[in-house]
Formats: C-alpha cells, structure tokens, sequence
C-alpha cells in the first residue's frame, strides 16, 4: 500500500482532515515515511496509531510486552541500531531464519527491504505498535548511556584525587560530557555491587563492550555506541594518572576510590587493540584483606593444622601455587595478618603492592630505577626480618636470595605458577636450584584453584546416575547416604540467574618432611614426588574438589570446569 492510500484511509476515518494530509504530503522529509511525519507534526498520536489499526487490520496489531522480546546476540549484532532508531523498527523475535519487527507503518516497504539487505534475514514480518513501544524495545536491546546512569547519584563512587596530576592541560582533555564521568563512577560501583573481580572495557568494530568477571567468569553486561569508546577510555586514564596522548603503548595506572563508603583499590592495564585501546581494572578491597582468617578461605580441617604448622614454624620456605587469579594473595595476606603483631618484623617485596596492611612493611617494585625483587630482597637481608614475603619467583636470583633466607632463620612466603604442589619442586630445579637445597628449605607447598558455590536458595538434587558419580569421584560407593547438588540452570534473583553465589577455595597441601626431603634430594620427578605425598594423605586439587561436591558447597560441574581429574 502506498503513502498516498494510507493518507486517503486516514481522512476517509476521520483520524486527520484533508488540509492535514496534503500539508504531511509537503512537509515530509527525505527518507522519512508519512506515518512518521504524521506523528512528527502532531497530526496523529499513539492512541489514534492503535486505534486506526485495530480496525483497519487488528491481526498485525502486536499484544505482547517489552518482556517477552528476545533476539540472540549473533541476530542483535546483525542489526544497525542507527538504521532501526531512524525508521522506527524494533526487533521482537527471531526465530528459524524469521526476524518478527515492530513498526508504526507496516506498508514501509522501503524500510523493510533495506533492512532485509543490511542483515541478509530473508523473512522480515512487520506488526505495528505505538512509537513509544518500539522505543523502550531498542532502549532496552540498545541502552544509552544517559538511561543506563538514570537514578545513578555521582557522590556513590569518592575518586581520592590528591595524587592525580590535574594540569591545566590534562582537564582541557578530559570529557566535557556530564554523562561519561558518571558513566565511569557507575561502571565502578555496579562492578563492586556484583562482586565482580575485573572490569574489561573492550573496543570493538561498531561497539564498546563491558563484561565483568564476576566469580571467576566473564559475561558481558553492557553493549555502548562506538562513539562512547574514546571518552570513556580518556576518564579512566585520567582517573588512574595516566599519560592520555599515549596510545599506542600499553600502560598501567591505579585509582584509589571509595564506593559506598567501602575502601577500593583499582589496578589499570591499557592495551592498544586494532579497534583502539582496551582497559582492565581488577578490583581490590582493602578491608576485605584486613578481615579475612584461614579458617574461612576454604581449607579442609587437616590441611588447615598442617597450614597453621608451617606459617608457626620459625624458619624455611611456604609456597602457594596456582594460576593468575586463583586466591594465592588472598592465602598469603591472611597467613600473614595471622602471624602479624608487635614483636614480628614481616617484610614483603611485591610487584604491585595489592593492598596496604598497616603493621606490614611493603615495597613496590619499580625495575626503571633498579628495586628488582633480587636487589630488595639483599636489603631486607640486613634489614632484621623474621618473616618474608616474596610476591613471585621470577627467575634464579630471586629464588637463590629466597632459599639462602629460608636458610640463614627467616621465615619465607612466595607463590610460582605450576599446575600442582609436586611439580613446584621440580620447577625450582629446572631453574637451577640445587635439589639439596631446595629439600633443605621448603617445608610446604599449598596449591589451590578457586570454585564457585552452589547458590544455596536454588540449588538442586543432582540427578546423574549415581554410577556416573561414582565414576568421577564424588561417591565412595553406590549406597552411600550422600546426597549430591547441582547449580539451578536459570539460577534466581539471590544469585543473579547463575546458579551460582561466592566462590571457596580448594587446596593441595604438600608437607616437606624427612622422607620427602631424601626424595627430593635425589632430583627425582614430580611424579615420584606425587606418589610419596599421596601415601601420606595428600589429596589432589580434584579430590579436594569433590569433598566439596560431597559437602553440597559446589558441584560436579563446577570441579570438572575448573580442575583436571
């Protein structure tokens, strides 16, 4: 049906006068259809859209709401948000190659044939809706950032400036936009609300992206215009003291802030991608450090008192092992805030400091200028500690440094990046340690992974075959009273629809004793190593992981994710 039929129908009806639709006829704008002049001119309304259409053909009228509108995210990025805001269409469904769409003019031929050549979706069905309907659906499928900061109140998130270089130049640069500072103090304190351990500010082609990891796992939370990408970058580096002009060199900044009256402590990373630069902030709470015991991290009894026994002990070295991001600071600073009083010395060496610990004296390392864990390491030497802590074992000099301290009545405390407690003994030989002396020093070695908990209002009764579980470990035996759980696949409001709610920690604990010392004496490999640990009751990180399965903490899922059988 053509403009001109569309016109006439409405006169005919009595929804506007003929001196109005030929008036629409001459002040209708290019690319611009005459229902949208219509409305534009105020010559018609919502209401009257509705009602015109109800009678004229209520089979194509849309009854659904804003809820039940669901296009995948493969279907979302196909379509141009610009081209859908310009010409009213709001996607509704899509379903079996069919795209379903809402529109205030269904006979827009034009528009729907454009927009079947820009997404290559052959079956585009049009209903009509009110303007306002099609506009919360793209709202929503699209959010502003005006709409996303709604109801956002600046004060929320304190930025602590005094150690910010705010030159007259450096304001100049920075977004004039009210709308980007607050976005940049929402994103902040919406991460902290979540729990979230890191933000990632990701460039794409026709997007900015924003995922959070929020107990251990990434998911987008928010889709931005491109056009958002440049200035919100330029706050955060702003924020963090960050060199502006420089883009094409990675950098790395911090921003100290208060959310909610929470103290915390953001670590930068800028990296120049392609589609320009990408930020991670990880996020660090400060009082979170200060109150954490080992009792609530995660430790089984037995390997809690074999802990506990190894940070009391006066001299030798205790390593905590695992990849980035698997809690070994967490450990650390918790063994640490137990052995720290008055009448001990506890010095760390760490590259960045995580977090300030009153009673503890931190160094920074700063390679530029010479402070390289080997060279602080010989100062603290002469510097009477009792206990050490090295933030990592980099390379052989710094290994060195730390055995001879084991050696000499310091008590040492430093993390490696190995898979397993065994194979952290054969990693310090490899780099050249001498096996006398790395049995000589280390007396134990704790491994760890961090899972997720089992949301504990909807979690639900595992319904695998109880052979299957007995397979995989979480069942001694076939009709063993032990009931195990599984996450709720939708998950409910508590735990944001993932089933999951916290994460525990799950340990590997290796004790150094007399046998285990002639062992290693012998550079024999970490299998042998292994073998003697486990006939002393070693359990391994995935049978640590299914006493947890077996507890109702976590689930099988969640083991067979993060941890090797």
């Amino acid at each position: 049906m053509d403009e001109s039929k569309i016109l006439e129908i409405l006169v005919k009806l009595g929804y506007i006068s003929k001196e109005k639709a030929l008036e629409a006829q001459r002040e209708k704008r290019k690319d611009e259809d005459i229902v949208s002049t219509l409305l534009r001119l105020g010559y018609i309304d919502d209401v009257k859209i509705i009602d015109f259409y109800q009678k004229y053909m209520p089979s194509r009228l849309w009854r659904g709401t804003i809820d039940e509108v669901n296009i995948p995210q493969d279907v979302k990025e196909k379509l141009p948000e610009d081209f859908l805001r310009k010409h009213a269409i709001a996607p509704i469904k899509y379903d079996d190659g069919k795209l379903l769409v809402l529109t205030i003019n269904p006979f827009n031929q034009t528009a729907i044939n454009e927009l079947r050549f820009k997404t290559k979706i052959n079956t585009i069905v049009p209903y009509v809706s009110t303007r306002k309907s099609i506009e919360d659906i793209l709202n929503k499928l699209y959010p502003t950032v005006d709409r996303i900061v709604e109801g956002f109140e600046l004060e929320e998130v304190e930025i602590e400036t005094e150690e910010l270089d705010l030159s007259p130049e450096i304001l100049a640069a920075e977004p004039g936009e009210g709308p980007i500072v607050k976005l940049a103090n929402f994103l902040i304190a919406e991460a902290v609300n979540l729990g979230a351990s890191d933000i990632h500010i990701e460039p794409q082609e026709k997007k900015l992206t924003v995922r959070y990891r929020v107990d251990g796992v990434l998911k987008v939370y928010h889709d931005f215009p491109a056009r958002v990408k440049d200035p919100l970058v330029a706050r955060v580096k702003i924020l963090s003291n960050l060199d502006i002009a420089e883009k094409r060199r990675p950098q790395d900044g911090r921003i100290r802030t208060r959310v909610r009256g929470k103290k915390i402590d953001l670590r930068v990373s800028t990296v120049p991608t392609v589609y320009g630069e990408k930020v991670v902030m990880r996020i660090q709470e400060a009082e979170r450090y200060l109150n954490v015991r080992l009792e609530d991290l995660g430790f089984e009894p037995d390997d809690l008192e074999k802990f506990k026994r190894a940070i009391w002990t006066p001299w030798g070295m205790i390593l905590v092992t695992g990849p980035t991001g698997s809690g070994k600071t967490t450990t650390l600073y918790a063994a640490l805030m137990e052995r720290n009083s008055p009448d001990v010395n506890i010095m760390t060496v760490e590259d960045p400091v995580e977090v300030s610990i009153p009673g503890l004296n931190q160094v920074q390392i700063n390679e530029k200028i010479g402070v390289t864990f080997a060279n602080v390491l010989r100062a603290f030497l002469r510097q009477d500690p009792d206990i050490i802590l090295i933030g990592e074992i980099r390379d052989l000099e710094t290994a060195e440094i730390g055995i001879r301290a084991a050696l000499t009545g310091h008590l040492v405390f430093s993390t490696l990046h190995t898979n397993d407690a065994p194979s952290s003994i054969t990693r310090l030989v490899d780099m050249g340690i001498e096996p006398f002396l790395v049995g000589s020093s280390v007396i134990l070695i704790a491994a760890q992974r961090l899972v997720r908990k089992l949301c504990p209002r909807c979690k639900r009764v595992d319904d695998t075959p109880r052979e299957a579980l007995l397979r995989l470990g979480a069942l001694k035996s076939l009709d063993e009273d032990v009931t195990i759980y599984k996450a709720n696949p939708k998950g409910c409001d508590y735990c944001n629809g993932s089933g999951y709610k916290g994460r525990t920690a799950v340990y590997e604990i290796l004790e150094v004793d007399e046998e285990m010392r002639k062992l290693i004496v012998k550079g024999v490999t970490a299998e042998d190593i292994k073998d003697l640990a486990r006939k002393k009751g070693m359990r391994t990180l995935y049978e640590a992981g299914m006493l947890k399965v077996r507890k109702g903490i976590t689930s099988v899922a969640e083991v067979e994710r993060v941890l090797a059988k």
